[in-house]
C-alpha cells in the first residue's frame, strides 16, 4: 500500500471506532427527551444496557468470526448494521422499539470494536504499529467528551433523533474507504464455536449486568448481584473448558498463554476502571459541590481527555523509536494510583482546578498503559489470531470501564445515603440529586451539609478503587520486558503481518 492509501483507510477506520464510542454518550444525554417523547421510564435504563449487553456479547464472536471470513469483509458488515440500526433508532415510535434497535445497533458496535483495532494492524506497516495504535486510542478520550455534547446539541436545536442519524454521513463515508484496504487473510475452512461464543455472551452480560445493574445502585449483597456473579463465574469456567475441547475454539487460549499477553489483558481491565469512574464522577462534584451547569461540568472533562490523547500519540512515538514496553505502561500505572489517591483526598472546599489537576494525572497515566500494551498483545499473538486476541483485550476495556463506574457509583451512594440521613433525617436522600438546581432548593444550613456529603462520599469511592490501580501496577510490574524487548525486535524485522495480504478476504 502507498502511504497515501494507508491513510485512508486508516481515517476510515478511525471514523468507524468513532461511531461505536459517541453513541452511548450521546444517546444518554438526549435521554430525557427521548423520554419526553416516548414515555415509559422504567424503560429508560435499558436504552443503554441494551447496548452494553449486545456490544459484550458480540465482541468475541466477530473477532473470531473475522479471522475466519476475513477482518476487512465483517468489519464492512458491522458498520453496515451500525448503520442501519441508527436509522431504524432514530424511526422509532415507541421505547419498546428504540431498545429493540439499540440492540441491533449494539451488535454493529461489537464487531467495530472487536475488529477496527486488528484491521489497523492489517493495514499498517510493522514497524508504525505502536505509534498509529496510539492514534487510535484517542478516539476513546475524545468521544467520551464529545458525546454528551452533540447529544444536547442535537437535543436542543433540532430533534433527539438526529442523534441517531447523525451516524449515517460518518457511517457511509467509513465504509467507502474500506474499500481501500487490502484483503485480509482468512481461513473460511475453519469452524465457528458458536457454543464457545454463547458461554463467551453468558459471562460478559451477567457480569455487566451484575456489576452495572440495568441504571439503579448495585447492592453487592443481593440475590441479585450474587447470582448474576456466581453465573459469570460458572459460565466463564465453562468457556475455558470448551476452548480446550473446540475443535476451532472461538477465542484460543493459546492467544493468552504467553505471560505478557495475559497481564496486558488484566492490565487493560484496570486501567479501563480508572478510565470509567475518572470520566463519570468529576463532573458530578463539579455540579453538586461548585454549582456548575452540566454543560461546564462536561467542557472541564476536556483536559483529561486531552491529557490522554496526548500521552497516548507520546507513547506511540516514544515505543516506536526507543522501546519502553514496560517502563512507559508501568509509570502510567504509578499515575492512575497517584491521581486516585489525589481525589481520594477532596472535600467541598477543593477548587475545580484541584480536580481537574487530579483528573488529569490519570489521563496521562491512561493514556501510556492501554495501546501500548494492546501492541505488545499483537506482538505475540499469530496473525490469524489478531482478531480474536484484540476483541479480547477490547472486552477487558469496557468490562473495566463498568467495573470501575459501578465499584465508585455503589461505594459513593452508600456513603451518601447515610451521612445525609445521619445528619438530615427529613429529607428523602434517596431522591436527592447532584444537579445545582435541586441543590439550591435547599436551605443555606442544608446546601452546606449536601454539599460536604457529596464530596466525602465521592472521596470514599475514588478511594474504593485505589487497590484495582495497585494490582494494575503488579500486574505490569510482572511483565517480563526482555522477552517483550526480543520479540518486538524479531517482529519488526520479520513483518510477520505482510502474510496478511496474500489472501483474498
Amino acid at each position: 500500500m502507498s502511504h497515501r492509501r494507508m491513510l485512508f483507510v486508516f481515517f476510515g477506520v478511525l471514523l468507524g471506532l468513532t461511531l461505536s464510542g459517541l453513541d452511548g454518550s450521546i444517546v444518554a444525554t438526549a435521554a430525557p427527551s427521548i423520554l419526553a417523547d416516548l414515555g415509559s421510564v422504567r424503560l429508560l435504563p435499558w436504552l443503554t444496557t441494551s447496548y452494553l449487553l449486545a456490544q459484550v456479547t458480540t465482541m468475541g464472536l466477530f473477532g473470531k468470526v473475522g479471522d475466519v471470513f476475513g477482518r476487512r469483509r465483517m468489519f464492512t458488515v458491522a458498520v453496515s448494521t451500525f448503520i442501519v440500526a441508527s436509522v431504524l433508532c432514530g424511526a422509532a415510535q415507541s421505547m419498546e422499539m428504540l431498545i429493540a434497535f439499540r440492540v441491533l445497533q449494539g451488535f454493529g458496535a461489537g464487531g467495530i470494536t472487536a475488529l477496527g483495532m486488528a484491521l489497523v494492524s492489517d493495514v499498517v506497516p510493522a514497524e508504525k504499529l505502536g505509534r498509529y495504535l496510539g492514534y487510535t486510542g484517542i478516539v476513546f478520550a475524545i468521544t467520551s467528551i464529545l458525546g454528551p455534547t452533540a447529544g444536547g446539541f442535537f437535543t436542543d436545536t433540532v430533534s433527539w433523533r438526529f442523534a441517531f442519524f447523525v451516524n449515517i454521513p460518518s457511517g457511509l463515508l467509513c465504509l467507502f474507504t474500506l474499500f481501500f484496504a487490502p484483503k485480509s487473510v482468512f481461513d473460511r475452512k475453519q469452524k465457528i464455536d458458536f457454543l464457545g461464543a454463547a458461554l463467551l455472551g453468558v459471562t460478559a452480560a451477567s457480569t455487566l449486568l451484575a456489576i452495572g445493574g440495568t441504571g439503579g445502585p448495585v447492592v453487592w449483597l443481593s440475590f441479585r448481584t450474587l447470582g448474576l456473579l456466581g453465573l459469570a463465574v460458572v459460565s466463564g469456567l465453562a468457556f475455558g473448558f470448551r476452548q480446550t475441547r473446540a475443535p476451532v475454539p472461538l477465542m484460543p487460549l493459546r492467544i493468552f498463554s504467553q505471560r505478557a499477553s495475559f497481564l496486558s489483558l488484566m492490565a487493560n481491565l484496570t486501567t479501563g476502571m480508572a478510565f470509567g469512574a475518572s470520566i463519570v464522577y468529576p463532573p458530578l462534584f463539579f455540579q453538586a459541590v461548585v454549582g456548575m451547569d452540566a454543560t461546564q461540568a462536561g467542557l472541564l472533562l476536556g483536559p483529561f481527555a486531552f491529557t490522554s490523547a496526548f500521552t497516548t500519540l507520546m507513547a506511540g512515538q516514544l515505543t516506536d523509536r526507543f522501546g519502553g514496553y514496560k517502563v512507559l505502561p508501568f509509570i502510567g500505572s504509578l499515575l492512575c494510583v497517584t491521581s486516585f489517591v489525589l481525589l481520594s483526598s477532596i472535600s467541598a472546599s477543593t477548587s475545580a482546578l484541584f480536580i481537574v489537576l487530579f483528573a488529569m494525572v490519570g489521563g496521562a497515566g491512561i493514556g501510556f498503559v492501554m495501546q501500548t500494551l494492546l501492541f505488545v498483545v499483537h506482538r505475540f499473538t499469530h496473525p490469524q489470531d489478531v482478531g480474536s486476541a484484540t476483541s479480547a483485550v477490547m472486552l477487558a476495556r469496557v468490562l473495566g470501564n463498568a467495573m470501575g463506574v459501578a465499584v465508585v457509583g455503589s461505594v459513593f451512594t452508600n456513603a451518601l445515603l447515610s451521612t445525609v440521613n445521619k445528619n438530615l433525617p427529613g429529607l428523602p436522600a434517596s431522591e436527592l440529586q447532584g444537579s445545582p438546581e435541586k441543590i439550591a432548593e435547599l436551605s443555606e444550613p442544608a446546601q452546606v451539609i449536601v454539599k460536604d456529603a457529596f464530596a466525602s462520599s465521592l472521596a470514599t469511592g475514588f478511594r474504593s478503587v485505589i487497590p484495582f490501580m495497585v494490582v494494575g501496577v503488579v500486574l505490569i510490574a510482572l511483565l517480563p520486558a526482555k522477552k517483550i524487548r526480543e520479540r518486538i525486535s524479531s517482529s519488526v524485522e520479520e513483518v510477520p503481518l505482510a502474510d496478511a495480504f496474500a489472501h483474498g478476504g
